[in-house]
This record gives C-alpha cells, structure tokens and sequence, in this order.
C-alpha cells in the first residue's frame, strides 16, 4: 500500500475523522434548525402541537379526549405518545422563560439535534460490534449525515430523532443477550433491561414494534438452538442471575418492569381489546365530524370516499409493481429538498451526483449481500439479527403503505425518512459483504471509500438545502437570511445541481 493511500486509510479508521463527523454533523443540522422557516414538512408542527397539548397535564392519561386536541386525532388513545410527553417538560420549562414561539421551536430542535448525535455515538457502537472495521463505520457514518433529508429530520421537532438512538440501544441490549445465550450464561439483567427498554419505546412510535418482534423471534430461537431439550437449565440460569443481584437493584429492575408493562398494556393492549388496532382509526374513537379536523385523517377519508364512488374504474397497481414504485420514491425523498406548509410543501430533486452514488452503491451491495450471503452470516449472529429487524421493519412499511394505497389509491407513506432508523443497520450488512468483496484489494477499499465521500460532498447533506432553497424557507431575521444567502452564492459555482423541476413522470436525472 503506498504512503498516502496508508494515511488515507489510518485517517478514515481514526476516532478524530469519527468526532469530525459528529462535529460536521451537529453543524449541519443546528443550521437548518436555526435557520429553517417553522413549520417544517416533517409534521412538525402536529408534533410541536401534541407537546403543547400534553404540557397541560400531569400525566399522559386520559380517560376522554383532551380539550383542543381534535386537530390531532384520537389523541387519549394514541399508541405513540411518550416523546410528545416527555418533550413537555423542557417545553413547560422554555415557556416559563418565554412566549415567543420562534425560540421555543428552535430550543426544541436542539433537542431533536441532541438526541440524533447521541444515537450516531450508539450506532458506530452496534457497527464495531457488528464486526465492522473503523473504518468501513466511520465511512458508513460519514455517508449517512451526507444524505440530505438527515439533517434536515434531526432538525425537526419529530418524534422520530428520540426514536432514533433509543433503536441503536436497543441494538447493543439484544447483542448483550446473544452473548449470553451463545455463552450458555443466562442474565436476567441483561434480558429484563432490553423488555423495559423496548416497551417504553414501543410507546415513542408504534413503528417500532417490528423491530420489537425481531427481538423476541430472533432470541427465542438461539435460545431454543442453544438449550433444545435443556431449557429448563435456561430457567435455572435466570433464578440464579435474579438472586445474585442486590435487593435494591431488584426492586429498583421491579419497578421499571411494572411500569413498562403497565402503560403498555393501558394504551398498546387495551387498544388491540376495545378496537382490534393498536393504533384505531380516529373515527372509530371519535365522530367522523371531531376527526374532521385532523387534516391527516380527512384528506384520507375523502380520497377513499372516492374509491367507494368509483370502485369498478379503479385498477391498483399490484404488489410487485408497488414495491418498485416504493424503492423508487423512498430513495428519492431521501435525496430531495422539500419545504413545509407555508409554502405549499414545495420540494424540488435531489442533486444528481449524491443520489446516484448512493444508488449505485445500494445496487452493488445488495450484489455483494446475494454474493457472500453465507460468508456474511456464518459465525456472526449480529449481523444476522440486523438482517432480520429490517426485514421485518421494512415489510411493516411496505404492507401498511399497501394498505393506504388501496383506501386512497393515491401512493402516500412513500416517505425516505422513515428507513432512517435502520439505514445504519443495512449499512452494516452491506459493509460486510464490500469488505468480504475487497478483502484481498485494501489499496482499492481505500480509493472507493475516498471517491464515495467526495462525490457525497458534491451536494450532500444540508448543502441539498441551501442549494435548493431560496429565501422563502428562511426565518424572517435578516441575519438568518443574509447567512443563507450567503451560503447559496458560495456553494452556487461549485455545486452540481442538475434540473430544479419535474421533466418526467419519474425523475431520472433530467
């Protein structure tokens, strides 16, 4: 290996180019949360809504629907509820200080800011842990803060950003597990942190729970492989693990179990009883004249009263067909740059040079996964288990938009942001099968590696909003304005940006 490509690769593999990515990252992000105009696409302000709403109350239970809170759906049964009420009490506290709603918003994205840093501190750890080289995390690392829509949702106020660490936590505790059962030693702390972790985030976003029965399927049957007919040694094991704890631990462990046990079963069971949903539609909790004024709902229930009207000239794509248009449009929205309501959600589409690299790279890493699938899994449960909570994520999305598909025959839930919680998961499956495919090429691993980033920079992460947008997405100050400004001549001679308008039914670089 020649000296510069050497110090290449000792520079991508140093923990300094990993705090240089936390520290571009934070950059990027707290820019779009200071200087993007409020509301963003993202929902927020439903999100920034639902805070104000349960600022009111003590606690999140209601026995009937909260006052002023139509607007926000069924709002007493909603399944994902805990960062709404947990972000109430910084929010009680800003307004303590405050009434300007300008400052509020953007105290409440550094939070969002904040909890997505600590989650990329957590996800380099499932990668290493994954078996991944530094080198081939810190790259994956570096990638996925270049892909715009990051930073723009980690300046959201969105429930998503909480989601987002509590995911690689959840990672690092079901790795503790595997451990333990590979090793034939059973630790009931281990086991009852992961279960009270995971209901209390089941509560965060309900699109968790896939990943919640990942979990269980995947350490029920290394459990069942490890012990076979002998699991009643398992059960010995946990007794023994439970009594070598100290008695506060235990009663403190108790607790925490009741508790994640019990406002799970008050919201996520008790909704499966009373309306065989977890998360029941608004108008089987209230009238169809109360969900009326949730726009969400509505705009759904007047498309399907469409479908109702004019079944027999509908024709729905079928699900194959679906799955390609939803390939298509995730990768799409997560390259693009979109604005929010004030200005009719305008988005335009992604840089061309970013959004094909990482389309190049998605096709020949899935190559590589199809080609060293057995080198890739063999001996290593961890990659393994990743393979199997973004399956089972991936296939919640796909069957649930399907579902909408076919109530509104429009293509809705086709929303980029919404892999983000396990991109850096398939990051790890496919950075084993690159480094399986270039295990004998470390000269060329390296130059790829430098090449991706580059190119990535070519528009890459928040410059996708600055390049995109104009004044009209800034906050009326002139100093955020003049900062933007600013920002767009510079990046102006230097940015590719291709077409900044639909040519196509399907944009394909124009």
């Amino acid at each position: 290996m020649t000296k510069p490509i050497r110090r290449i690769s000792k520079i991508l593999g140093s923990n300094r180019f990993f705090w240089a990515i936390i520290i571009f990252f934070i950059f990027e992000s707290v820019w779009i949360a200071v200087s993007a105009l409020y509301p963003q696409a993202f929902d927020e302000d439903f999100h920034f809504g639902l805070i104000k709403i349960y600022a009111r109350y003590w606690f999140p239970f209601f026995t009937n629907q909260p006052a002023n809170a139509n607007a926000y759906g069924a709002v007493a049964v909603d399944p994902s509820y805990l960062y709404h009420y947990l972000m109430s009490f910084p929010y009680r506290l800003i307004d303590i200080f405050t009434h300007d709603q300008t400052i509020q918003v953007i105290v409440l994205r550094l939070f969002s800011v904040g909890f997505f840093t600590a989650g990329l501190v957590l996800f380099r750890k499932v990668l290493l842990r994954a078996r991944i080289s530094k080198a081939l995390a810190n790259v994956s690392l570096a990638i996925f803060v270049l892909i715009p829509i990051v930073p723009q949702l980690a300046a959201h106020i969105n429930y998503d950003n909480l989601l987002f660490p509590l995911i690689a936590w959840i990672t690092l505790l079901t790795f503790n597990v595997i451990d333990d059962i590979n090793h034939k030693q059973a630790s009931i702390n281990n086991l009852l942190i992961l279960v009270v972790v995971c209901l209390f985030t089941s509560l965060v976003k309900d699109a968790f729970l896939p990943i919640f029965l990942g979990a269980i399927l995947f350490l029920a049957y290394l459990t069942w492989r490890a012990y076979r007919h002998k699991f009643k040694k398992y059960i010995v094991q946990l007794k023994v693990s439970w009594q070598q704890q100290s008695v506060l631990y235990r009663v403190i462990l108790a607790i925490l179990l009741i508790m994640a046990v019990g406002i799970f079963v008050e919201r996520d069971i008790a909704n499966l009883v009373r309306y065989h949903a977890i998360e029941p539609q608004c108008s089987a909790v209230l009238s169809v004249k109360d969900c009326s004024s949730y726009s969400a709902w509505l705009r759904n229930y007047d498309t399907h009263q469409t479908v109702v009207a004019n079944r027999s000239a509908i024709t729905f794509f079928n699900p194959i067909i679906y799955f390609g248009t939803w390939l298509y449009w995730m990768w799409y929205r997560l390259f693009f740059a979109v604005n929010g309501p004030a200005s009719q959600f305008t988005n335009y589409p992604p840089l061309p040079i970013p959004s094909a690299t990482a389309a190049l790279i998605a096709l020949i890493g899935v190559f590589f996964v199809f080609k060293y699938r057995r080198k890739i899994f063999k001996g290593n449960p961890y990659v393994a288990f990743l393979l199997v909570i973004c399956s089972l994520y991936i296939l919640s999305l796909l069957v649930d938009g399907y579902a909408q598909y076919r109530y509104t025959n429009e293509l809705v839930a086709m929303n980029g942001r919404y892999l983000i919680p396990v991109l850096l998961l398939f990051g790890a499956i496919i950075g084993s099968a690159f480094s399986f495919a270039l295990r004998n090429l470390p000269i060329r691993k390296t130059i790829i590696a430098a090449v991706v980033l580059v190119l990535f920079l070519q528009g890459g992460g928040f410059l996708t909003f600055i390049t995109r947008s104009d004044t009209t997405w800034d906050w009326s100050n002139n100093i955020i304005v003049k900062m933007n400004n600013t920002a767009r001549k510079i990046t102006k001679p230097i940015i590719v940006k291709g077409s900044k308008t639909y040519t196509t039914k399907y944009w394909i670089f124009n």
